[in-house]
C-alpha cells in the first residue's frame, strides 16, 4: 500500500542536497551580507562579476573589511527563505507519493468483497515553490578601480568586496550624495507611510546620515594619510577632529582651521559631537557634550533632534574639507 511512499523515503535518504534557486535583481545584483555579527552590513555584487571575479577563499566586506569565504555571504533572510524552501520540495514529494499510493489502493480494491480498506490522502496542499529573490536595488552602484568588480550600497562603504580596495577617495563624493538623498525622504515617506511611522523613519534616516558622514569623512582620511605618509593613522583618529587636524599638520603643514576657516571647523565640531552622541549615548545630552562642542541650545538630558538642514550642511562641510585635503595630498605628491 505505501510502495510510493516508502520509495521516496529511500530516495531522500540518498538525498544529499536540494538545490535552491536564487534569482539576481531586475538589473543582474546579487544579495549579499556581512557575515561578521557587529557588522552584518547589507550589499549587492552583480552577478556576473561574483561568478567571474570574486574569489571563492575570500571576499571582503565593503563597509568593515571582514574577510571570509565565498559561501559565507548570504544574507540571513536568504537563508531561511532557502531552508523554507527545501522544507517545501521534501513536503510535495511526500504529498506526490502519498496520493500515488492512495490511488492505486484504489484501484486495487474489489468493489464486491465484503471488507474494503481504501487509503484517503487528505490536507498536504503543496508549498507554492517561490525563488529567493533579491531585495528591492540599492541606491549606489559603483566600480573597484582595480578589479572592476560592480557592487552597490546604501550609506558608508568603501572595501571592494572581490579584492579588498580601499576605495574611498572614489566613492567619497558618491557616498555624500547618497546621504543627501536619504536626509531628503521626508516629504515622501509622509506621504506614504502613517505619521507615526513616517516621523519614526525620517528620524532614523537623519540620525544615520550624521553617523555615515563621519564614517565617509573617516575612511577618505585614512586613505588619504597612508598614502601621503605610507603609515596607518591610529585607530578611529580621524572620527575626532583635533586629533585628525593635529596628524595633517604635522604632515603636510596644514590643520583644519587652515583649508575651511574657523567658523566652519566650529560648525563641524557641533557634527562630530552629535554623532559621538547618537552613537555612544543613544542622542542624551550630557555635559561633556555641551563643553566639547560648544552648543548650547540643549541641556543635559535633553535628546538631540536632527533636522533635514542640518544634515545636508553637515554633508556640504565634510565634502569641502576634504576635498581641500585630497588637493593638498594630490599637490604634494606631484
Amino acid at each position: 500500500m505505501f510502495k510510493n511512499l516508502q520509495q521516496e523515503l529511500e530516495k531522500l535518504g540518498r538525498m544529499k542536497e536540494i538545490s535552491v534557486p536564487i534569482e539576481p535583481d531586475s538589473e543582474g545584483y546579487l544579495d549579499k551580507e556581512c557575515p561578521s555579527e557587529p557588522c552584518l552590513f547589507l550589499f549587492k555584487v552583480h552577478g556576473d562579476d561574483w561568478s567571474n571575479i570574486v574569489r571563492d577563499e575570500e571576499v571582503f566586506c565593503p563597509s568593515c573589511g571582514h574577510v571570509a569565504p565565498k559561501k559565507s555571504w548570504y544574507p540571513r533572510a536568504q537563508l531561511e527563505a532557502a531552508r523554507d524552501y527545501a522544507l517545501g520540495t521534501i513536503a510535495n514529494s511526500m504529498n506526490k507519493a502519498m496520493r500515488a499510493d492512495a490511488a492505486a489502493s484504489k484501484r486495487r480494491q474489489n468493489r464486491n468483497s465484503f471488507l474494503s480498506i481504501t487509503l484517503d490522502v487528505k490536507g498536504g496542499r503543496d508549498t507554492v515553490l517561490v525563488p529567493v529573490a533579491a531585495a528591492e536595488p540599492m541606491r549606489l552602484r559603483t566600480s573597484c578601480e582595480s578589479c572592476g568588480c560592480r557592487y552597490s550600497y546604501v550609506g558608508a562603504a568603501y572595501f571592494c568586496p572581490s579584492c579588498g580596495e580601499n576605495s574611498a577617495s572614489h566613492t567619497f563624493t558618491q557616498t555624500l550624495n547618497t546621504i543627501r538623498t536619504a536626509a531628503g525622504l521626508g516629504e515622501i515617506l509622509r506621504n506614504t507611510l502613517g505619521p507615526d511611522e513616517a516621523e519614526v523613519m525620517i528620524r532614523t534616516l537623519l540620525e544615520k546620515a550624521i553617523q555615515d558622514t563621519v564614517m565617509s569623512f573617516q575612511r577618505l582620511n585614512e586613505q588619504l594619510y597612508k598614502r601621503q605618509s605610507g603609515k596607518t593613522a591610529r585607530r578611529n583618529a580621524f572620527q575626532k577632529l583635533d586629533a585628525g587636524s593635529d596628524l595633517w599638520k604635522a604632515e603636510i603643514g596644514h590643520a583644519y582651521v587652515d583649508l575651511i576657516g574657523q567658523a566652519k571647523l566650529d560648525q563641524l565640531k557641533i557634527y562630530f559631537q552629535q554623532r559621538h552622541l547618537l552613537a555612544h549615548q543613544q542622542g542624551i545630552v550630557d555635559q561633556d557634550y555641551i563643553d566639547r562642542s560648544g552648543d548650547k541650545t540643549y541641556a543635559v538630558g535633553q535628546r538631540l533632534i536632527v533636522r533635514e538642514r542640518s544634515a545636508q550642511k553637515f554633508a556640504d562641510l565634510v565634502e569641502e574639507l576634504g576635498d581641500e585635503l585630497r588637493q593638498r595630498v594630490e599637490a604634494k605628491s606631484g
